[in-house]
């Protein structure tokens, strides 16, 4: 006897529920993307901004836990689409964080580094792979090539961020063994640099974690 379809189980327990997860997190993503660009734009000195976008984001990740606590049974396994809620607030929460180590340690990063930049680009690009990836959630079926095609950009951009940043420590390095140097700017650049990194980290773990659910739906 045939195995019942995804789309039958979609019909018993409330395709609605499905297609407002889809929403949200297409609305979450959305906002981490703007959080992304806007950090991009002001080269992350608009610390009220960045966190009035955190705010918001948060808002939608509590209604995303709010859905799935109330749920019984999801097209895609609840604890995973947590996870997913919140690997993508980490990333705008890693932003945050950058917005406010700039800020208390202005006198040390009175302008972003032109590898600074790239990497806040950097962001930009991954986070609107990553909307692409959430918009596939939608869909009726995830395609597992199409989604593998994605993620397989995305962890491409951050394999070459950790290499941005390691060259960039090493530089670092270089530059603050100088005798005389103070090392708080060497922890104000170094901190940062890994802040940025972690962003894109965490944008790395939002595309494994939708391949990994279109894995599981293939």
């Amino acid at each position: 006897m045939a195995k019942p379809g995804k789309g039958l189980f979609a019909s018993l327990f409330g395709p609605s529920r499905n297609d407002r997860f889809a929403s949200l997190l297409g609305t979450l993503a959305a906002t981490a993307l703007e959080t992304a660009k806007h950090t991009r734009e002001t080269e992350a000195q608009d610390v009220r901004g960045i966190v009035e976008l955190e705010h918001k984001a948060d808002a939608i990740v509590d209604e995303i836990h709010e859905l799935l606590d109330n749920s019984f049974i999801m097209r895609f396994d609840i604890p995973d689409s947590m996870r997913l809620a919140d690997d993508l607030d980490d990333c705008i929460d890693a932003m945050r964080k950058v917005a406010l180590h700039i800020e208390a340690y202005r006198p040390h990063i009175p302008k972003l580094r032109p590898e600074a930049l790239e990497l806040l680009d950097m962001g930009v690009t991954m986070l609107t792979h990553i909307q692409t990836l959430v918009g596939m959630l939608a869909e009726p079926r995830l395609s597992l090539t199409k989604v593998r095609e994605v993620a397989t950009v995305v962890d491409g951009l951050e394999a070459k961020a950790d290499q941005i940043v390691s060259a960039y420590e090493r530089r670092l390095v270089e530059e603050y063994s100088v005798p005389g140097v103070k090392t708080l700017g060497f922890i104000a650049w170094h901190q940062l640099f890994h802040l940025l990194e972690q962003m894109t980290d965490d944008a790395n773990h939002c595309a494994k974690m939708i391949l990994s659910l279109a894995r599981k739906e293939a």
